[in-house]
């Protein structure tokens, strides 16, 4: 019992959280992984998150180097602008047949408003209805974490 408890100690003295994300001093860290689901944007369909910018207004992105590797968010997550800019880090879960074996990570940069679709069900276009933690990716970054057929998948993601 001393002995788990002097271990969690250590583990709170040097950031590490107990839910599974590590911890920095300050707000400079990263936040605990969170459930949420991502889609993409086919590139055949031209760039839309590249549009002016999106919702951010950041202009031409790839120009500004933001590169290929960008988001939409749902209102939850975009908070009326205050998310601009952010770095996500997100990975797939919970699917064998979509999922890329390893689980491996890509970085977005928000860059972009995801409107919600209230005619739809949550489950089935609505994706970014409120209250969903919901990112419309680039399908660059998307293929970096899951596979083409996919429509929807679940992330873990964090900023």
């Amino acid at each position: 019992m001393m002995g788990s408890l002097l271990l969690l100690c250590l583990l709170v003295i040097s950031g590490v959280g107990v839910g599974g994300g590590v911890r920095l001093a300050g707000n400079g860290g990263y936040e605990d992984w969170r459930l949420g689901t991502a889609t993409y944007i086919k590139e055949s369909q031209g760039h839309p998150l590249n549009d002016g910018g999106g919702a951010c207004g950041y202009g031409d992105l790839d120009i500004f180097r933001y590169g290929r590797y960008t988001a939409g968010l749902s209102g939850a997550l975009f908070g009326r602008g205050s998310a601009c800019g952010g770095c996500y880090e997100l990975r797939c879960v919970n699917n064998v047949l979509y999922c890329l074996r390893g689980s491996p990570t890509v970085v977005v940069t928000a860059t972009d408003f995801c409107a919600p679709n209230f005619g739809l069900a949550d489950d089935y276009g609505g994706w970014c209805n409120f209250p969903k933690e919901h990112l419309e990716m680039t399908e660059a970054a998307f293929l970096r974490v899951a596979k083409a057929k996919a429509d929807i998948v679940q992330v873990q993601f964090r900023r």
